[in-house]
C-alpha cells in the first residue's frame, strides 16, 4: 500500500510538472521610435530633432509575437494569428532545441539575412531582489547588459514556469520571461496570454531556411562592425532588430 501511494504522488507530481513546462505564450512586441531616436548617441542634434519632428505624431511599433514551448525546446515567432512583418526581408523566429543543446534562429543586419546556428547561449543576467506580478504570475527582476549595442536589458521572469526560456533571443534565467525592457523602454515585450498545455507541439522549422549561416561568435562580430560603421558615419544603426 506504500509502495502504491508512493508511486500516485510521484504520478501526480509528474503531471504537474508536465503541465506547467508546456503551452503557449504571447506577447506584445512594442518598439518606441521616438525614444530609440532621443537615446541615440551618433546622430547629430540637428539629425535628432528632425526626426523626432517627422516622427512626432507615430503610435509605437506594435506586433504579436508568440512562444511555444515543452521540454523538448521552444519556438518563437509571429503569431500564427497576425502573420507577417512586412518591412522585413524574412520572418524572425528562434528554435531551441533543449535535448541537443543547440539554437537556430534568423537575424538581419542593415537589410541582410543571416541565420545563427550555435549553441544554447545566454546573457550574463543577474538575479535582483524585486518581485511583481506579471498575468497572474508572481515574478523576479533580473538585469543584464548588452556590450555589443550598449544599452541595459530588464527582465521579469516566473519560476512558476519552470523552463528556461523567453521571447526573442533571451532565455537563460530559471523560469519563463513573461515581460522585459530593453534600452530603457526602446522595445518593450509583454505577456498578453499564457496558455498551459501539456501536449503542447512545436511548429515545424520552414523547410528551406534562407540566409547564410553564423556561429553566434561571428553573427556577434557582425553587429560590432555594424554598430561602429554606423557610429563613424554618425548614423542610427538602423536595420537591427533592437
Amino acid at each position: 500500500m506504500k509502495n502504491i501511494l508512493i508511486l500516485l504522488l510521484s504520478a501526480l507530481g509528474f503531471g504537474a510538472f508536465a503541465q506547467k513546462t508546456a503551452g503557449t505564450i504571447n506577447y506584445d512586441f512594442e518598439t518606441d521610435w521616438l525614444k530609440m531616436v532621443e537615446k541615440n548617441k551618433f546622430i547629430s542634434n540637428e539629425e535628432r530633432q528632425r526626426a523626432l519632428q517627422t516622427w512626432k505624431n507615430d503610435e509605437a511599433y506594435k506586433v504579436n509575437m508568440q512562444l511555444a514551448f515543452n521540454t523538448q525546446g521552444s519556438y518563437y515567432g509571429s503569431d500564427p494569428n497576425e502573420r507577417g512583418d512586412s518591412w522585413q526581408k524574412t520572418e524572425y523566429w528562434v528554435r531551441r532545441n533543449f535535448e541537443n543543446n543547440t539554437v537556430l534562429e534568423t537575424q538581419m543586419i542593415g537589410g541582410k539575412v543571416l541565420v545563427v546556428e550555435d549553441s544554447l547561449y545566454s546573457f550574463p543576467w543577474k538575479i535582483r531582489s524585486e518581485i511583481k506580478e506579471v498575468m497572474g504570475y508572481l515574478c523576479m527582476k533580473a538585469t543584464a547588459y548588452d556590450s555589443l549595442r550598449k544599452y541595459d536589458i530588464e527582465a521579469w521572469f516566473t519560476t512558476d514556469i519552470p523552463l528556461s526560456i523567453g521571447p526573442e533571443e533571451f532565455m537563460g534565467l530559471p523560469g519563463a520571461i513573461l515581460e522585459m525592457t530593453i534600452n530603457e523602454g526602446v522595445v518593450k515585450l509583454t505577456a498578453t496570454s499564457i496558455k498551459l498545455n501539456k501536449d503542447q507541439q512545436l511548429p515545424a522549422l520552414p523547410k528551406k531556411v534562407k540566409g547564410k549561416r553564423f556561429t553566434k561568435e561571428q553573427y556577434n562580430a557582425e553587429v560590432a562592425k555594424y554598430v561602429k560603421e554606423s557610429e563613424e558615419r554618425r548614423q542610427m544603426a538602423y536595420g537591427l532588430r533592437y
